[in-house]
């Protein structure tokens, strides 16, 4: 298992500067902002139930409205209808696929009339019942226009409320609501902090350890502790003099640990750290397959997206391979870190802790024959010291075996 240290919330220094609580603090905001967006929400819903009461009304109106031309549409189609048969029935050969036809002369003459009283009558009701349907059209497109009158008058509803929002106005009628005054001084607070903190940054003022411990802090970044298992670098960070790996497991922890450069070969490795008797020993971690895991497949398992996993595996490889020729190749630390320690002896294999005042230095011990035995022999006398470099540069990592 990954050893994991509580998120920082105060510097590594006993009298160092003060370091905010990045996750209440992020609590606070979030209940602000959860807090102002119900009351946004509260106060559309409100507007929207206003405005939909008052469409309705007007629905309700057309609706009978249109109910009423229905109705007189289907009177007239059937005075229609009846004027037209009575026609037809009389003069059939003046009938034209059921339209009317006026009727001659004589036909009128010797009817008395009676004839041209009937055509007329067949044209006017049939021009009635054509009125009577575009009355009907209309009221039914009138439905039509008030329904998108409704979504244009939400529409314009919701892009108000945010502007009375955003007033001062809507702000002080926001944080008058109970509980919401401490809590927005609270932000206030958060925020003036946040500016104070940036241009102190700007002008310098702020110390390499208090910009360390705030970031560590805000990105829960805890200390790597040995032994621990499916662990990557995913970058190199530095604060003034102060260098740090930073590292994440197979749960998406991320994890830091002071730089030392005799661990640069683990770099676009996974690896694990185990105990072995009394001391520590590293190994590639296995995948799914047996084989050793590749530092893609550790992102792939840490982003569901595969997009994702792929760009920010370029990312960390990109800025992992960037040449850091600035840092020095021996780091000090005021403590010396155990996981350090522990670390590079599980890679390296040895080395010696010197003392010089209250300063702790690392220094690499070569290999020696005299002090390792491989494959329970002594190495040759040409064989008996290997440098540093030559230790690193094969990894020194115990290789797992074939599946």
């Amino acid at each position: 298992m990954t050893g994991r240290q509580p998120a920082l919330t105060t510097s590594h220094e006993h009298s160092g500067p003060h370091i905010p609580d990045f996750e209440k603090d992020a609590q606070s905001i979030a209940a602000y902002d959860e807090a102002r967006l119900r009351y946004e929400r509260r106060e559309a819903s409100d507007a929207e139930t206003k405005t939909r009461a008052a469409f309705t009304k007007k629905r309700d109106a057309i609706r009978a409205e249109i109910a009423v031309a229905a109705s007189l549409l289907e009177e007239r189609r059937m005075k229609a209808q009846k004027a037209l048969s009575i026609y037809a029935s009389r003069y059939p050969h003046r009938m034209e696929r059921n339209k009317p036809v006026k009727p001659s002369f004589w036909e009128s003459v010797l009817s008395f009339g009676s004839a041209g009283r009937l055509y007329r009558r067949a044209v006017q009701t049939a021009a009635d019942a054509t009125a009577a349907q575009s009355l009907r059209r209309r009221k039914e497109h009138d439905e039509e226009e008030l329904e998108q009158q409704l979504k244009r008058a939400l529409y314009l509803q919701e892009e108000s409320i945010k502007k009375r929002m955003e007033s001062a106005e809507g702000t002080d009628a926001f944080h008058a609501r109970p509980g919401i005054a401490v809590l927005f001084k609270r932000v206030e607070e958060i925020k003036a902090e946040r500016a104070l903190y940036r241009a102190r940054l700007e002008r310098g003022d702020v110390s390499p350890i208090e910009q360390r411990d705030r970031e560590f802090s805000e990105r829960k970044i805890g200390h790597l502790e040995a032994p621990f298992a499916g662990v990557t670098i995913v970058r190199v960070v530095r604060y003034g003099d102060l260098s740090y790996y930073l590292l994440r497991d197979l749960e998406r922890h991320l994890l830091y640990l002071p730089y030392d450069p005799r661990l640069e070969p683990l770099i676009e490795n996974v690896f694990d750290v185990y105990r072995l008797a009394d001391a520590f020993e590293a190994k590639l971690t296995r995948g799914a397959d047996g084989r050793p895991m590749p530092a893609l497949q550790h992102y792939l398992t840490n982003y569901k997206d595969e997009e994702v996993a792929r760009s920010e595996f370029r990312k960390a490889r990109t800025a992992l391979r960037t040449p850091r020729t600035d840092l020095p190749q021996r780091l000090h630390y005021a403590g010396i870190e155990p996981c350090v320690v522990q670390l590079v002896r599980g890679v390296v294999r040895d080395e010696a802790v010197v003392r010089h005042g209250e300063e702790c230095f690392l220094i690499g011990v070569p290999l020696c024959g005299s002090r390792r035995r491989r494959a329970g022999r002594e190495r040759a006398p040409h064989q008996r010291c290997r440098s540093v470099a030559d230790v690193a540069g094969d990894l020194r990592l115990r290789q797992p075996r074939p599946a």
